[in-house]
């Protein structure tokens, strides 16, 4: 069995138009579809290849995004850090870790954490002959 990566992420929101704005206005996805008659209400978002769906179901007792962290690949992070506070977004600078990255982190309205992601050369070249051995 090959796996081709990731499709999308499926998050449930407790709020769709408050989670929408996060996500397209502030973090700059483009919306694709926006349905608040459908039950549940939903929202398609993209981008690049990456694919969101936000569903919204309204759990006044519940924490959502504990453990959920989602990690996406960006070109430079430290050009899309200038972007996200051009937007006005409450962020702390790029960091370098060692594992190979250099990210920023940011949370949306429901906690999921979101890391932004450039790799390291050594790194990304790794991960595509790891994808290549795969298939």
């Amino acid at each position: 069995m090959g796996f081709s990566g990731l499709e999308f992420i499926f998050l449930e929101v407790n709020n769709l138009e408050e989670s929408v704005h996060f996500y397209s206005d502030q973090l700059g996805f483009t919306l694709d579809k926006l349905d608040l008659e459908s039950e549940p209400p939903m929202a398609r978002l993209r981008a690049g290849s990456f694919k969101l769906t936000l569903a919204q179901h309204l759990e006044t007792m519940l924490t959502r995004g504990r453990g959920v962290n989602v990690f996406i690949g960006v070109d430079d992070v430290d050009r899309y850090h200038g972007e996200l506070i051009d937007r006005e977004v409450e962020i702390y600078p790029p960091a370098d870790e060692g594992w190979g990255g250099r990210f920023i982190t940011i949370q949306d309205p429901d906690k999921y954490r979101l890391f932004f992601v450039t790799w390291s050369q050594r790194d990304a070249e790794k991960e595509a002959e790891l994808s290549e051995a795969a298939r």
